[in-house]
């Protein structure tokens, strides 16, 4: 016991010995635990009500820290000033012993103090007055709950009890947020970004190809009802393993034209790097600037090039996606509005000349039904230069007849058919070069071009300027070119596009002028400044013998201000001296989906004459937890009728969908329409089970989890596969679909979803690669998880040992080797391995405390088992004998064979084995001092000054020691 005199010397006054008197009591009673006990901590802590809690930390996305102590006491939750202030890296001194706080927050002249002695204190020269119920004083920092440690740091705390887990938000400019998006930023640079090349992938599961499996279905019905007639289509789509290939087919029906188009795709995720993908029917092949649009259509795709790599275009983009009949389609990039359609009358939607900027373009496309549906589907593009790896060699190949289907009931009379193929090279880090050659056979009355066609380009960067310069030549000597250049400027993004024409006609190149494209120039600017994202694109076209112009320009702004969204677009054009064209809309959007939403919306042209075209209003909100209403009304201010349309639908995504809406004009016409949408997911055992994403999982994965703990489903556990979720049922299955195909994912249980903490499953999961409309069966089997306990301490020599803080130890599974816990010693050197299934494990330090240790990772290692049912295994202590030299474990899984050190002549062999087991913290060493003398005798024989003596360890506790190193005389005096 240490005894600590804060005055650091006694004086001899009066009354010093009744003070002498009462510390020998003290020290003599046995049952008054030390100050700085554990046993007067847990007294004290009793005594105030407060629990010790593990929690994970982390600061907007970052983590700070996987497990951190803080103190719960009734609902409140204690926060240590100390530690958050240093994983903040704010300059505040805690001084737990003294309960005084002091140091500045941010800036040094917004200074902190504090003293709980008073309770008082002041922040930025504000006086500071606290309960003494807002703060723990413990020995090792001072605990505030959250209302009172907010009043220090600038941040706000969200306890997630589920989760084990805090998250802070910072209110203010943080440099420790910085340094984190820093440090994101440089680990995506070497390729090492958390989440993506970074992620830690779970062990493998297989879902192998089949040459046929029972498909995921989707069915969509649709009645109308009109004042003239009535209509029913119909909407069957399915997907699943055909010949060993990912196949997808569809089937649209009504009952005019019966089966009305049928369509189908196989498919094969090759991943080699001579391979990458091919597909053959319903393709969609690459678009080539100058050249082709590339639209869908029969045929076939074949590529090495992986799915993200930069494209080989320009700005102007298309996505094509499925969207139902009657729907609102709004695509946005980076949340800012590009483009919408309403009331798609197609079941197909293409969005065309859609701008994108140099590098990576985050897609989201949001799908509105008449009665408060919504869907969402997030795409991705990467934009030029397109600039490969020195070296890398990527290709793609394709024949396509745009428009065709398998089935058509009324099929075109002819269709334009084309082939290309392109090859790009990596010539430097910045440089790329790549080419390509066509074949395009359109209608025989069509201007375009036809025969063999050809493009060449490269691509690079410079000075921080994107680049890219192509060429196309036809066989009959037209000949076009394209330079693009873009420049990011901080928040603005700057680009410039000029074409120039010289008898090449393509539908690529778009004709706006009266006579043949010569020149164009595009400049377009776009950025954000606060809550603002604003778009500016001008376009400027000649024609060949320079009489004709076309103008246009287009600005697109969006506002996000709290709960309001407003979106403003302005097209002005103008063709030769005509006059100017100038038309708009502005729309707005209040308060939350789920709680009441309000859009207005109104069309004006500005030129050749200034009038409103229409309005409309529209209002949604959630009935309950499964259905949704919806009122629209839309006023036109010309000769168009005004409507009144009402909806409701079930909002609920589980296993089916109905909506139903009903609309009536100003001019007696009326529509109503009701629709059901279902599905199906091929069950492992057989037979199909309804698909919980009303069929929207068809073409995607899922998987199908079984959850028994002691042979016996559990219900309502998450099973989570990324960010999708399902709970299991009574009969312990959970469903996850909509999992994007070819993509891995790890498939996890979501334990906070565990009613007992001390559950846990057997394994932590698997990964795989999703399969459109196959499940991947797993099960997971659930433990009550046992714990790991002991004590680290360090000593020198004979001295007493002392508690070793802040050791990092981990648990790893025998079998396997993964990890599976991790944990760091307390100011007391107690450490705990927690939520451990039952098995075998090795616990030791981890690699970065070896090494600072010095010591090999396997001399640390304790061979552990933990039984089933809880099982607790306590004192697996460690014991760091000068520096390292010596490590003595409680059970450890690489004992030492034997240990030697320098025989000393002034000291008897006796005095030498004595001092070894004193050290090793024994009085007496199994069997019997005497006898392990005669031993060594016997294996050494007759000993000199300086002879190494080698010492079996085949007793106890000899048999404790994982490591030795000492390589000298044992200093048996003054040690």
């Amino acid at each position: 016991m240490v005894l600590w005199l804060r005055g650091g010397r006694l004086d001899w006054r009066p009354g010093w010995a009744a003070w002498l008197l009462a510390i020998g009591l003290i020290l003599w009673s046995p049952s008054v635990p030390a100050p700085l006990s554990v046993e007067r901590l847990q007294e004290e802590d009793e005594a105030a009500g407060a629990e010790d809690m593990v929690l994970r930390l982390e600061l907007e996305g970052y983590t700070l820290s996987e497990s951190e102590y803080m103190l719960q006491k009734e609902d409140d939750i204690y926060y240590p000033l100390g530690q958050l202030a240093r994983h903040l890296e704010l300059a505040l001194d805690v001084d737990p012993l003294e309960g005084e706080v002091s140091g500045w927050i941010l800036e040094q002249d917004r200074e902190v103090s504090f003293d709980t002695a008073s309770g008082m204190g002041e922040i930025d020269e504000d006086p500071l007055i606290l309960d003494e119920a807002d703060w723990i004083q413990e020995h090792d920092d001072l605990y505030f709950r959250e209302a009172a440690i907010q009043e220090f740091l600038p941040v706000d705390f969200d306890y997630r009890p589920r989760s084990a887990e805090v998250h802070i938000r910072a209110r203010e400019d943080m440099p420790v947020l910085r340094r984190l998006e820093r440090e994101a930023r440089w680990a995506q640079l070497r390729d090492d970004a958390p989440g993506e090349e970074g992620e830690e992938w779970l062990p493998r599961e297989e879902l192998p190809p089949r040459a046929l499996t029972r498909p995921a279905w989707s069915l969509s019905l649709d009645q109308r009802l009109n004042e003239e007639r009535s209509s029913t289509s119909a909407d069957l789509a399915g997907a699943g393993d055909l010949l060993w290939h990912d196949s997808e087919w569809r089937l649209l029906a009504n009952d005019d034209d019966y089966i009305r188009r049928f369509d189908g795709t196989l498919g094969q995720q090759v991943g080699h790097p001579a391979l990458e993908r091919y597909e053959l029917g319903r393709v969609n092949p690459p678009r080539y600037d100058l050249l082709r649009r590339g639209s869908s259509g029969m045929g076939v795709t074949v590529t090495n090039r992986p799915e993200g790599v930069a494209r080989t275009t320009f700005t102007d983009q298309s996505i094509e996606i499925e969207v139902p009949q009657g729907w609102d389609v709004e695509l946005y990039r980076d949340d800012d509005l590009v483009d919408f359609a309403q009331d798609v009358e197609t079941d197909r939607h293409e969005f065309d000349d859609i701008d994108a900027r140099s590098g990576t373009n985050h897609y989201t496309i949001e799908l509105y039904g008449p009665h408060g549906e919504r869907e969402t589907i997030t795409r991705t593009i990467e934009i030029g230069p397109g600039l490969l790896p020195p070296g890398t060699v990527h290709y793609s190949l394709d024949a396509t007849r745009e428009g065709k289907s398998i089935y058509e009931d009324d099929p075109q009379d002819d269709y334009d058919q084309s082939a290309a193929g392109r090859v790009d090279v990596g010539v430097t880090e910045s440089l790329s070069v790549g080419a390509d050659i066509h074949y395009l056979d359109p209608e025989e009355d069509d201007y375009s071009a036809h025969g063999e066609v050809a493009g060449a380009d490269a691509a690079f960067s410079a000075f921080g300027v994107w680049g890219r310069l192509r060429g196309a030549w036809e066989s009959g000597n037209g000949r076009a070119w394209q330079l693009a250049l873009d420049r990011g400027l901080g928040p603005i993004d700057l680009s410039y596009e000029y074409t120039h024409v010289a008898g090449l006609a393509t539908d690529e190149i778009r004709e706006r002028v009266s006579g043949d494209l010569r020149h164009k120039h595009e400049l377009h600017l776009a950025g954000s400044v606060g809550g603002l994202r604003t778009r500016l694109r001008y376009e400027h076209q000649e024609s060949a013998g320079g009489d004709s112009i076309w103008q246009r320009l287009r600005t697109r702004e969006n506002i996000r201000l709290n709960g309001l969204m407003l979106r403003h677009s302005l097209t002005v054009s103008r063709e030769d001296y005509e006059d100017i064209i100038a038309s708009g809309n502005v729309r707005t959007r209040w308060g939350r989906h789920r709680e009441g939403r309000i859009n207005l919306g109104l069309n004006y042209d500005l030129a050749p004459d200034a009038e409103l075209n229409n309005a409309n209003a529209e209002y949604s909100q959630n009935l309950n937890e499964d259905w949704r209403g919806s009122a629209r009304l839309r006023g036109s201010f010309n000769d168009r009728p005004h409507s009144l349309r009402l909806g409701l639908s079930r909002i609920t995504r589980e296993y089916w969908r109905f909506s139903g809406r009903g609309e009536v004009d100003s001019e007696g016409s009326w529509q109503v329409s009701v629709g059901l949408d279902v599905g199906g997911l091929p069950h492992p055992d057989g037979g199909w089970v309804p698909d919980p994403e009303a069929g929207r999982g068809y073409d995607r994965g899922a998987v199908m989890a079984n959850i028994h703990q002691d042979g016996e489903p559990v219900e309502g556990v998450e099973v989570c596969a990324e960010r999708a979720c399902g709970a299991t049922d009574a009969d312990g299955e959970a469903w996850v679909a909509r999992l994007e195909p070819h993509e891995p994912v790890n498939v996890e249980v979501d334990v906070g979803s565990i009613d007992n903490p001390f559950v846990q499953p057997a394994s932590r999961g698997v990964s795989f690669v999703p399969r459109p409309g196959r499940v991947l069966p797993v099960d997971f089997e659930l433990h009550v998880t046992g714990e790991i306990d002991g004590v680290v301490e360090r000593r020198r020599g004979v001295e007493a040992p002392v508690e070793a803080s802040g050791f990092e130890l981990e648990a790893l599974d025998t079998e396997t080797g993964e990890l599976i816990s991790t944990a760091r010693s307390a100011y007391d050197g107690l450490y705990i391995l927690d939520q451990l299934p039952p098995g075998d494990y090795l616990v030791q330090a981890s690699e970065g405390q070896a090494e600072r240790l010095g010591a090999p990772q396997e001399a640390t290692a304790q061979q552990v088992t933990v039984e089933g049912d809880g099982d607790l295994v306590s004192n697996m202590d460690m014991t760091i004998h000068d520096g390292g030299e010596i490590i003595q474990l409680a059970s450890p899984a690489h004992p030492v064979e034997q240990i030697s050190f320098d025989y000393d002549a002034e000291h008897e062999l006796r005095e030498h084995l004595a001092h070894v087991i004193e050290r090793l913290g024994a009085e007496q060493v199994e069997g019997g001092l005497e006898a392990l003398v005669e031993e060594v005798r016997m294996l050494n024989g007759e000993l000199a000054d300086g002879t190494r003596v080698v010492v079996p360890t085949d007793r106890a506790p000899l048999d404790e020691v994982a490591h030795w190193e000492h390589q000298r005389e044992l200093q048996i005096e003054g040690e």
